[in-house]
């Protein structure tokens, strides 16, 4: 051979690499906590490995802030090929987001791309999905008008809760997966 792809390497559809599954406790190291207290607030939350899923739970306070999130680093490309991502959680009925960071930048701040995580039923086990299509971009909760949102260029995910509701929350994340923008054969 002359070391060139064939024909059938090279039509090979990208699929996105991404499945997390939290049975495995060593998948919730990765994740970092950052609350509103990087800007005066006194929100707290943790993260934690439970049976065969992670938890992220504290509490909101709005005096001063009133956000905790979860985050994990991504390379570049792990996003690739993927419209969403599609997640097994167990929440407490309050509103959490998807949140993404690409290389993009306003003001020579990062910027924010968010989506909603669909609401469930409290207590209850539910696969949910998170659309890429049309996400709200921020700067410190600000709305930005920046360019669309480009899966290939994450460079870090994460999940916030930040509903101006003060108290508890706790979301358990079982399991999380790329949505692949892949077309199927028929």
């Amino acid at each position: 051979m002359n070391g060139a792809a064939s024909p059938t390497q090279s039509l090979q559809p990208e699929r996105c690499a991404m499945n997390i599954d939290f049975s495995n406790s060593n998948s919730v190291a990765p994740w970092q906590i950052v609350n509103d207290g990087v800007m005066g607030g006194l929100s707290q939350g943790t993260r934690f490995a439970e049976g065969d899923h992670m938890v992220f739970r504290g509490v909101i306070n709005t005096n001063g802030g009133g956000f905790s999130s979860l985050r994990r680093r991504l390379s570049p490309g792990d996003l690739s090929a993927t419209t969403g991502l599609r997640l097994t959680v167990r929440s407490d009925g309050r509103d959490y987001k998807m949140t993404f960071r690409t290389s993009e930048r306003w003001r020579g701040r990062s910027v924010s791309y968010q989506a909603p995580i669909p609401t469930t039923p409290t207590g209850d086990w539910v696969d949910v999905t998170v659309s890429f299509a049309d996400m709200a971009t921020s700067v410190f909760g600000r709305n930005v008008r920046v360019a669309p949102f480009d899966p290939s260029d994450v460079r870090e995910m994460g999940i916030i809760i930040a509903d101006g509701i003060d108290g508890d929350f706790k979301l358990g994340v079982r399991r999380l997966s790329c949505v692949d923008s892949t077309p199927t054969a028929t």
